[in-house]
C-alpha cells in the first residue's frame, strides 16, 4: 500500500481520540502527570514501530514466514478492531490505576497505541529499499509528533469533542480500518493463491 494509506491505517489503529478518556483518567488532572504520561507513551509507540519497520522483515525470515502470509494475518487483526470501532465498541481498555508510573509505556503506549494491528500494519508495508523505509520512518515520526499534541490537550479536546463527536470520530476511524484490513487480507490472499489474482 502507498504511504499514504499506512498513515491512515496507523492513525486509525492507535485510535488517540479513542485513548483520550483512559489518559485524562491516568493524569488525574495534574498537568505534569499528563506530560510525562504522552511523553513516555509516544516514545514507546515510536521506538515499537520504527523496530517493526527496520527489524520486522528480518524477524520474518527468521521465521520463514513469507510478506503476504504475514499480510493475511495483520488483515485478520486490523477487520475485527474496525468492527468493533463502527459497533462504538472499546477495542482494548483495560482498567486503569493512576497510581502507576509506568502509564505511559504500558497499557497507554503499548498495546493502546502501538497494538498487534499497528505492529502488523507497519511490518506488511515496510519497502525493501532503504530509501522506503526511510520515508515509512518520517511518516511515523510524524504520526508520533500528531499523537503527542493530541495527548497533551487531552483534557480540553475531551471537553470541546464532546460525546458525539467522539462516537463520529471512532466510527469513521472503523471503517477505514476495515476497508485497510480488507485490502491487506485479499492482497495477502491474491499472493498465497496467485490462481485468485487471474481473471
Amino acid at each position: 500500500m502507498s504511504l499514504i494509506n499506512t498513515a491512515v491505517g496507523l492513525l486509525a489503529i492507535s485510535s488517540p481520540i479513542g485513548v483520550l478518556p483512559v489518559v485524562a483518567r491516568a493524569a488525574g488532572g495534574d498537568d505534569t502527570r499528563l506530560r510525562q504520561i504522552s511523553r513516555m507513551a509516544v516514545l514507546t509507540f515510536l521506538f515499537t514501530l520504527l523496530a517493526a519497520c527496520w527489524w520486522g522483515q528480518a524477524l520474518l525470515d527468521l521465521f520463514a514466514i513469507t510478506l503476504d502470509s504475514f499480510r493475511v494475518a495483520g488483515g485478520l487483526i486490523l477487520l475485527p478492531i474496525g468492527l468493533r470501532l463502527i459497533e462504538g465498541l472499546e477495542v482494548s481498555h483495560p482498567d486503569v490505576e493512576t497510581d502507576s508510573g509506568s502509564l505511559g509505556v504500558v497499557p497507554i503506549g503499548l498495546p493502546l497505541l502501538a497494538g498487534p494491528g499497528a505492529i502488523s500494519l507497519v511490518v506488511a508495508d515496510s519497502p525493501p529499499s532503504w530509501p522506503g523505509r526511510l520515508a515509512l520512518s518520517g511518516v511515523i515520526i510524524l504520526l508520533a509528533m500528531a499523537i503527542y499534541l493530541i495527548l497533551r490537550v487531552s483534557m480540553p479536546l475531551r471537553r470541546a469533542l464532546g460525546e458525539l463527536q467522539e462516537k463520529v470520530i471512532s466510527r469513521l476511524m472503523g471503517l477505514l480500518l476495515s476497508a485497510i484490513g480488507v485490502q491487506m487480507l485479499v492482497g495477502g490472499l491474491k499472493g498465497c493463491f496467485p490462481v485468485l489474482g487471474t481473471g
